[in-house]
């Protein structure tokens, strides 16, 4: 997974300034097609990740353009599902999303000054802290689940609504699978040949200093 670290640009609220701002000219716009991009997505993987990421940028531009501001960002789109009103612990937090725990401090910074969230004691530990969406966070995120709503009866309307349907359909049902293999485990996969890339990956230092 991609990582947050120190020295990346922060925008926004907890955002990095990367491909999906470059190709937006104002921040408000709609994702801009790459020049000379391939359209390789084939087989059930390829075409999930490429619809989800498409959707993806298509949603948040359109919160975007309604708030009037940069509001959303890619990487505060990573921290949305894991936030509700039971709260979690920051470093939880950081360890679901992959980032560094300063990248989600900066973003849970811009989400409570817009008060979106909220830092509360953990009431099985003092010690710690746990950050939890207000009741405005909640209205913030069901907007968001609105305008995909949205989206989703636009593509009804072209495609027709049985398609779509159908993806929400099998969706549905694939969903419990992979949340159980993301607790207890999934299948491995066999050796599959990768055209000698494997070999071609730097491998990283032994950690043995010479002498």
């Amino acid at each position: 997974m991609q990582k947050l670290h120190e020295n990346d640009e922060v925008t926004g609220v907890g955002g990095r300034r990367g491909r999906h701002a470059e190709r937006t000219a104002s921040g408000l716009g709609g994702p801009r097609p790459e020049r000379g991009a391939v359209q390789r997505a084939e087989g059930f993987g390829p075409l999930l990740f490429e619809c989800a990421r498409l959707l993806d940028e298509i949603a948040q531009a359109e919160v975007n353009r309604q708030a009037g501001r940069r509001l959303l960002t890619p990487a505060l789109v990573r921290l949305l599902p894991h936030l509700s009103r039971e709260g979690i612990r920051p470093t939880d937090l950081a360890r679901r999303v992959d980032v560094t725990k300063q990248a989600v401090g900066q973003a849970l910074a811009g989400l409570e000054a817009m008060k979106l969230v909220e830092l509360v004691p953990d009431a099985f530990d003092g010690r710690a802290r746990l950050v939890r969406l207000t009741a405005a966070g909640e209205a913030a995120y069901a907007h968001g689940h609105g305008v995909l709503s949205f989206y989703a009866g636009e593509l009804s309307a072209r495609l027709g609504p049985t398609p779509v349907a159908a993806v929400a359909k099998g969706l549905a049902a694939l969903l419990p699978v992979l949340q159980e293999w993301s607790v207890q485990g999934a299948p491995i996969a066999p050796g599959i040949p990768d055209g000698g890339a494997s070999d071609r990956v730097p491998k990283p230092p032994s950690g043995r200093r010479k002498r």
